[in-house]
C-alpha cells in the first residue's frame, strides 16, 4: 500500500475510471453517437396513429334490471373514433346487443356481438359510422340485475334511455 499523498494505488482508481467512461458514454448517447439514425424511419402505416380534437373521456353506469326489465345505453361517436369499453353483471345474465347507427338514417343499423345470456363483455370498436353505438340490455331472470358498464374513448355523449316499458304496457 502507498501512504504518499496525491498518489493513488492503481485498484482504488477502477471506481473513477469506471465512472468517468459511463459518463463518456452516457454524453456520447445523447450527442446521437449511439449508433441511431438521426430521422426515424416512417410508418409502414400512418393509421396507427390518430391525434383527437377532444379529450379521452370515461363514464361510468350501474344500470339496475329488476326481472323483464329492457333498457338501452349508448355512446355519441363520431366515424373512426375509439371506444373502449366492459361491462359485468351481479352475476346475473342478461341479453346483451351491442349495436350502433346513425340516428339521422333509420335504413340500416350494425350489431357488432349479440349475447343470449352473459354475465360479461369486453372490448373496443373503431365507429364504422357517425352516430349512437352501444348496448340493448335485457334482464330475462327472476333476479334483480346490475350490470356495471365502464367506456372511455372520444365520445361526444352518453344517451340513457332508462327503463322501457314493458310490452304488456303498450296493450
Amino acid at each position: 500500500m502507498n501512504n504518499h499523498p496525491g498518489h493513488m494505488c492503481p485498484r482504488a482508481a477502477i471506481p473513477q475510471i469506471a465512472l468517468v467512461l459511463t459518463l463518456l458514454l452516457a454524453l456520447a448517447a445523447c450527442n446521437g453517437e449511439s449508433g441511431m439514425p438521426e430521422e426515424p424511419r416512417p410508418l409502414d402505416n400512418p393509421a396507427v396513429f390518430r391525434s383527437h380534437d377532444l379529450p379521452l373521456r370515461s363514464h361510468v353506469a350501474d344500470i339496475v334490471l329488476q326481472p323483464g326489465d329492457r333498457t338501452e345505453v349508448k355512446v355519441v361517436l363520431e366515424q373512426d373514433q375509439v371506444l373502449l369499453f366492459q361491462w359485468m353483471s351481479n352475476g346475473v345474465p342478461v341479453y346483451s346487443d351491442f349495436h350502433g347507427h346513425d340516428p339521422d338514417d333509420d335504413s340500416f343499423w350494425l350489431r357488432y356481438r349479440e349475447q343470449d345470456a352473459a354475465i360479461s363483455s369486453y372490448g373496443s370498436l373503431v365507429a364504422p359510422v357517425d352516430g349512437e353505438h352501444g348496448w340493448y340490455y335485457r334482464n330475462d331472470s327472476a333476479r334483480e340485475a346490475v350490470i356495471n358498464l365502464r367506456v372511455s374513448g372520444y365520445f361526444t355523449d352518453v344517451v340513457d334511455y332508462g327503463i322501457f316499458d314493458s310490452p304488456e304496457a303498450a296493450d
